[in-house]
């Protein structure tokens, strides 16, 4: 879109292109998928309805970064459910620290930590004093 003016409607003859490459493209990875099941078993595992591009490799290691940071995010989310709730505590309780557990990070550390994000608070861990 150089001149302003939005691109023009491609062709039939482009779509028929494009669609001809991807059936080309989707028969491979079916023959494939006959001779190694196990593909066909991992490829069933891959929600694929917001993929906005190819199923190539940056495409698959874009889906991969994406769903490793919301198992990330949630894994998070759910310690910080448990842990309010051995603490018998409703959402948003305080830390030990009496910063809110909203403040707390949303990805555990390697060391499966929760710290609080708070610039002057020196809370390692989420913690709950249970009532």
């Amino acid at each position: 879109m150089t001149s302003g003016r939005p691109d023009p409607a491609p062709t039939y003859a482009q779509q028929q292109l494009r669609a001809g490459t991807t059936a080309a493209g989707l028969r491979h990875l079916l023959q494939y998928i006959q001779s190694e099941p196990a593909v066909g078993q991992a490829l069933a595992l891959i929600d694929t309805s917001e993929l906005g591009g190819p199923l190539d490799e940056a495409g698959l290691q874009l889906l991969l970064h994406e769903a490793e940071a919301e198992h990330d995010r949630c894994a998070a989310l759910a310690e910080r459910d448990a842990r309010r709730q051995e603490a018998g505590h409703l959402h948003g309780a305080a830390c030990t620290c009496g910063h809110s557990d909203t403040l707390h990070t949303r990805h555990m550390t390697e060391d499966d930590r929760l710290p609080c994000n708070h610039p002057d608070c020196l809370c390692h861990d989420l913690a709950f004093v249970l009532r």
